[in-house]
């Protein structure tokens, strides 16, 4: 069926990869507010964060989903 070792090993690289992304998102934010980043970037880089975030979380819940746990 499903090899919950390889699962748990696919959901830690996810959660690795979530705080990754929320981290830059943190460091755009950043960069903006000391002018670094003008807003149109912001936005579009903002924009493909938050899509990478969503698809992160959405395969980080098939994962757990897999693993029994909800």
């Amino acid at each position: 069926m499903f090899d919950v070792d390889k699962i748990g090993a696919r959901a830690k690289d996810l959660e690795k990869q979530r705080d990754r992304l929320v981290e830059e998102l943190k460091k755009l934010e950043e960069d903006r507010k000391n002018g670094k980043v003008d807003e149109g970037t912001y936005k579009e880089k903002r924009r493909e964060i938050e899509r990478a975030i969503v698809e992160t979380m959405d395969r980080l819940a098939q994962m757990q989903f897999m693993m029994g746990k909800e």
